[in-house]
């Protein structure tokens, strides 16, 4: 077996000395060729967007890329495989060394370094969907509204850091969207012009690593789970902070959840997305699709 690392060293726990370790503990414990790679700051590209370095000599000839990293890096590797059109070929570990764990906390990944070692080399799979916003793929959730408008706006980067985040721009006023969706089924529903304070298009049941907003999330079936939020009066945020904290979206009547395969959003005024934790351009249309699945190893269901 071959196996591809990719390192990011922008995680907040990376460290030359974390990867040396890990680099050894993959060398004694998958028992094949390890290769390393890092991702890199994408080049003449909008914003500030990575990449996987070499990523197309490396992966040729592997048979298995192991993201090292939090959501964000888990994406640049989902979204490699998917140009490449590696995503039925080549399975995908994750060794969890970054803030965002949302993957980690829906499909009971192993959160030390050793142990998801263990998990990766058994090789149990599960299908993972994978969509695109714009043509830009991503692996785990995508949203609009508050949470990339507080990403944009942060000073600080630490869990305690976003609910001071929350708190100070507790004024924000909420966007005016258009939403079209399809269903299942194929069918094709528009939606009043309206404001919107969250808008989600979740693939697993955390979000935020802490936020549970989709308990009974379908990773492999071909549908986001989408969570909207309307605008509500700002004595009813609290109730909108225990909806977000705990996904029981039956406490307001200001909230609306579905099961859709597309997903089009036309903002009114300026509105951001982010995709697992990351901005993407500012854009006056947003079209989000699913676009395949990964193959995610996770530990067989007997474990």
């Amino acid at each position: 077996m071959k196996y591809l690392l990719v390192f990011n060293p922008k995680a907040k726990r990376y460290s030359r000395e974390v990867e040396a370790t890990i680099v050894r503990q993959a060398a004694g414990i998958l028992g094949g060729t390890v290769t390393v790679t890092h991702t890199t700051p994408q080049t003449g590209g909008p914003g500030q967007r990575y990449d996987v370095a070499d990523f197309a000599r490396y992966s040729q000839h592997a048979d298995c890329v192991i993201a090292v990293g939090g959501d964000g890096t888990i994406n640049l590797v989902v979204s490699a495989l998917a140009r490449h059109a590696l995503l039925t070929h080549v399975s995908l570990g994750v060794i969890p060394y970054g803030t965002g764990k949302n993957l980690v906390r829906s499909c009971g990944l192993e959160h030390a370094s050793a142990k998801a070692l263990g998990t990766i080399r058994q090789g149990h799979t599960m299908q993972l969907d994978i969509a695109v916003v714009n043509q830009e793929y991503y692996g785990v959730n995508a949203s609009f509204g508050l949470f990339p408008y507080l990403l944009a706006h942060r000073v600080t980067n630490s869990r305690p850091g976003y609910i001071y985040e929350a708190l100070r721009h507790i004024r924000f006023r909420p966007w005016p969207l258009r939403i079209r969706y399809t269903d299942a089924a194929g069918h094709t529903v528009d939606l009043a012009a309206q404001r919107y304070i969250v808008g989600a298009l979740l693939n697993t049941s955390h979000y935020g690593s802490i936020l549970r907003m989709a308990p009974d999330v379908v990773s492999d079936d071909g549908l986001f789970d989408v969570k909207l939020i309307r605008a509500t009066p700002r004595l009813m945020y609290p109730l909108v902070c225990a909806i977000i904290l705990t996904g029981k979206y039956a406490l307001s009547r200001h909230t609306l959840t579905f099961r859709a395969k597309q997903l089009e959003v036309w903002p009114e005024t300026t509105c951001d997305v982010e995709m697992d934790g990351d901005l993407i351009p500012t854009q006056p249309r947003y079209r989000l699709e699913i676009a395949g699945q990964a193959r995610l190893l996770v530990p067989p269901p007997h474990a």
